[in-house]
């Protein structure tokens, strides 16, 4: 992955806090921790208020990156916008999914749906400092010391400010097979970085079984099952590594209040040495589990709740939401997770028309 010591953007701190430098490496292709991490938490707000625990649910456009077969059952056409930012508008974060049923089916089923998806995350001025290495280091030792670092103070008009730009395009597709539902996803990425680029493709295979037993769907999605490679143009190259996403979702009405509860559970495997940045690991196999809760009261509005990655306050998620047809509107709140004293904000509205 590109290393690089990011200063803060332009005008947004003190001067002496924006003292800092880029550092950018390359090297030979290797499985990477944390590659293609702006994709990881998918999108639509109703899924983050359940904590991410949606793979099982699956049952609006979003489906198309928790869980594509959820597209089998996909009754009209339907757009999902979302929208999410952190550390005010610093960092912005983009989700668009549009599903349809289709009349054709590709696997002989008896019902069919397409989607397609965009994710984008973008940084907006970066300072770009490497070609000031050479005025910064008086000493001509090769290495910038915190005391040479100063020395920006009186670089600062020569300071290079570009952004990050995050992108996935994804394709999707599910098909229902009498009682089990599968699916996939073909996923195009492209990340920039002031001059540097990368391209990437992979895909996700899933499969959805409502009423597996009672009123308990099961959902399990293969997440970038080929391996997705993403390749540099500094000639470093990346390699995402396949994750395991089991599920579980309760769905109990509860008709004499004209009300639904859904009790809903994953866990997102992985096997690529996360570390203490899962929530449980041993050895080189991490894994994160994922609970939420959404009540429904007459399906116009609803009220959710969950856990993400783990039971500290800054894991816990929560979220509201109102349907007036087509119109759907839906809010997430989610706490500190990464510890920077920044909780997230996010709002999603699909249409179904």
């Amino acid at each position: 992955m590109l290393q690089i010591r990011l200063c803060p953007a332009r005008g947004r701190v003190a001067p002496l806090v924006a003292l800092c430098a880029v550092l950018l490496w390359a090297g030979p292709a290797a499985a990477t921790k944390f590659a293609g991490a702006f994709m990881e938490d998918g999108g639509g707000a109703r899924a983050l208020g359940m904590g991410g625990a949606f793979t099982a649910v699956a049952d609006d456009p979003s489906a198309t990156f928790w869980n594509p077969a959820g597209l089998a059952l996909a009754t009209d056409r339907e757009l999902l916008l979302m929208h999410a930012e952190r550390f005010g508008d610093l960092i912005d974060r983009d989700f668009a999914a549009y599903a349809q049923p289709v009349g054709w089916n590709l696997l002989g089923g008896d019902a069919a749906g397409f989607g397609v998806t965009v994710i984008r995350l973008g940084i907006d001025d970066i300072p770009f400092t490497d070609h000031l290495l050479a005025q910064l280091d008086t000493n001509g030792d090769g290495e910038v010391d915190d005391a040479e670092l100063r020395g920006l103070l009186d670089l600062q008009d020569e300071i290079i400010y570009k952004s990050n730009q995050e992108f996935a395009l994804m394709f999707s597709y599910g098909e229902r097979l009498g009682a089990w539902q599968v699916g996939g996803t073909l996923k195009f990425i492209r990340q920039s970085v002031g001059p540097y680029s990368s391209f990437g493709l992979g895909a996700d295979l899933a499969v959805l079984r409502p009423g597996i037993w009672r009123r308990l769907d099961f959902g399990m999605k293969f997440q970038d099952i080929t391996t997705t490679y993403l390749s540099w143009s500094t000639g470093r190259n990346e390699l995402i590594t396949p994750a395991l996403v089991p599920a579980l979702a309760w769905h109990q009405p509860l008709p004499r209040w004209d009300m639904r509860v859904s009790l809903a559970a994953s866990v997102e495997s992985r096997i690529d040495d996360r570390g203490d940045a899962d929530q449980y690991d041993a050895g080189d196999f991490s894994f994160n589990t994922h609970w939420g809760l959404e009540v429904a009261f007459s399906e116009k509005v609803f009220l959710r709740g969950g856990a993400n990655s783990g039971w500290d306050a800054r894991d816990l998620t929560a979220g509201a939401g109102f349907r007036i047809d087509p119109l759907t509107v839906d809010y997430a709140y989610a706490g500190d997770i990464l510890e920077v004293d920044e909780v997230t904000h996010r709002i999603s509205l699909s249409v179904r028309f």
